[in-house]
């Protein structure tokens, strides 16, 4: 809960490459945190002289699989792609793999069962946010939480934090009852308040609700409203929106696990121009987290209500400098 005051991230200089075209892909214009990234890259690869192409993933499969086989096919310098699981990308991560194209991949961590062709994965640690979100709500209600664990089947880290929460919940508060329910993530629009409503309906005890992302927040809210529940069930989510940032003040919502989307951008720019600019490039970057809630929501400065929660140091500069660029 306290302030960031140090992250994983490079330590050596380089000269990243110039004129190189590049392809972003956000999961789907429907994650609010994925679209905020990518722009974000976007803006930091075209400051460094690249060409970009950002292309909507559309939170579908198959759309990602033709994005990034068609970019490979057009001869693409290198990948990034935002919160989409690499197994799910098809026969696009074989063609990745067999042209060596240089691929970075956010908001996911690796897999030991992964298919081959992603390079550097920049995320946080699920397992560790996951067990962190379980101790608070063991903490805020006194071991007697009644909890609705929201999954997202197809996105990796979002089914390992929601399994460590149920995980934590379970060997270390004996009287608190898990209940889950999946969503899916292309029909989130229509489908997740009702969702809500009817397992607050079935399950009537139900306190506490833990969303995968910020971007389902507005659809749990309805479901709540019209299952008759505002101001008894407190909402819990992650990543760290503007929006999500001001409930919290309000006292709308009870937790957020924020991550930092700007600086993961600016470390998906650095990794992917290490790559191609055949420089040594780390396999995993762990972002950092911040618990927010009433008790430190003060501490939160003006700008991470209108932009988002970010870390609290000059990373911006210290990433020029380490491009030769500041």
């Amino acid at each position: 809960m306290g302030p960031v005051d140090e992250v994983d991230g490079p330590t050596e200089k380089f000269t990243p490459p110039t004129g190189k075209h590049i392809l972003i892909m956000p999961c789907g214009s429907a994650g609010q945190g994925c679209v905020n990234e990518a722009e974000e890259e976007k803006r930091v690869a075209e400051s460094l002289g690249w060409t970009v192409d950002m292309i909507d993933g559309k939170l579908d499969p198959t759309v990602w699989n033709q994005t990034v086989k068609q970019a490979v096919a057009s001869g693409i310098d290198g990948i990034v792609a935002v919160s989409a699981d690499p197994n799910l990308f098809g026969d696009a991560m074989e063609s990745v793999a067999a042209k060596d194209v240089p691929f970075v991949l956010t908001q996911q961590t690796p897999g030991d069962d992964d298919v081959e062709g992603v390079d550097t994965y920049i995320a946080p640690d699920p397992k560790v946010g996951g067990a962190d979100v379980a101790e608070w709500i063991t903490a805020d209600s006194g071991g007697k939480a009644h909890v609705l664990l929201l999954d997202v089947p197809g996105f990796t880290n979002v089914q390992q934090r929601t399994a460590a929460i149920a995980e934590k919940l379970d060997s270390d508060c004996g009287d608190c009852v898990v209940y889950k329910a999946d969503i899916t993530a292309a029909t989130m629009g229509t489908s997740l308040a009702p969702l809500v409503t009817t397992q607050l309906q079935q399950h009537p005890d139900i306190n506490y609700i833990w969303g995968s992302d910020d971007c389902c927040v507005s659809f749990m809210q309805q479901g709540i409203q019209q299952a008759g529940k505002t101001g008894s069930v407190k909402l819990m989510s992650m990543t760290g929106y503007p929006q999500q940032m001001t409930q919290i003040k309000t006292g709308e919502m009870a937790f957020e696990l924020a991550s930092p989307t700007p600086y993961s951008a600016w470390l998906a720019i650095d990794s992917l121009a290490r790559l191609m600019a055949g420089q040594p490039a780390e396999k995993f970057w762990v972002l950092p987290q911040r618990i927010w809630t009433a008790e430190n929501i003060g501490a939160a400065p003006e700008e991470a209500f209108e932009q988002g929660w970010d870390i609290e140091f000059d990373y911006q500069s210290m990433f020029r400098e380490l491009w030769g660029t500041k």
